[in-house]
């Protein structure tokens, strides 16, 4: 009687392998980075019109803020990522505030690309390769790759948010711009494609 017992008391094969998954989740658990960031804010293209820097009057926006992921004109504050032209071709010309005037409190260090991809095949920001000088030019339709400064985000050392902006339409008449553009404000993240992002 006491052997049926001693038999009937072993772990059944079935709970032995639910033990061990159980037990290897608890372990990866235990090892991941509890310090990792997680996304707060969910990507999402949004559509906006601007005019261009030269030609229009100087209370028109011509300029994206991304941290706000607005449009805004450029005035002596400097507070803008890219300001936006028209040259003579019919090109769109991105410019970083150091190209458009120097600030007495010092320049914020925007960095622009011209990707290599099309709007929506963009789905990660580079790590360099950024201009911050000098102006960017693209025809109509070909994305830039933008990496500014955050305010919110400088605690993590890693002050930088990224962006894909595209001008789609331009009317040179009014020096009218129609583009798109998709901000990542979480922190830290590189993804540009929409939805939460996890990198």
């Amino acid at each position: 009687m006491r052997l049926f017992n001693m038999i009937s008391e072993r772990p059944a094969p079935r709970a032995l392998w639910l033990v061990g998954i159980l037990a290897v989740a608890a372990y990866a658990g235990a090892c991941s980075d509890p310090f990792r960031m997680t996304a707060q804010f969910t990507n999402a293209t949004q559509p906006f019109t601007v005019h261009a820097l030269t030609g229009t009057p100087n209370y028109f926006a011509t300029a994206l803020s991304l941290e706000s992921n607005t449009t805004t004109k450029v005035d002596g504050s400097f507070s803008f990522d890219v300001a936006f032209d028209i040259d003579p071709s019919g090109n769109v010309v991105y410019l970083p505030p150091h190209t458009v005037g120097e600030n007495p409190l010092g320049n914020r260090q925007v960095g622009i690309m011209k990707a290599t991809s099309t709007y929506t095949n963009v789905t990660e920001a580079p790590m360099s390769g950024y201009v911050y000088d000098s102006v960017t030019v693209a025809p109509l339709g070909v994305p830039v790759i933008v990496q500014a400064p955050s305010n919110n985000c400088s605690i993590y050392g890693l002050p930088n948010i990224y962006a894909k902006v595209v001008i789609d339409s331009v009317d040179t008449r009014t020096r009218t711009m129609w583009g798109r553009s998709l901000v990542d404000l979480n922190c830290t993240f590189r993804s540009l494609s929409e939805g939460m992002p996890t990198f």
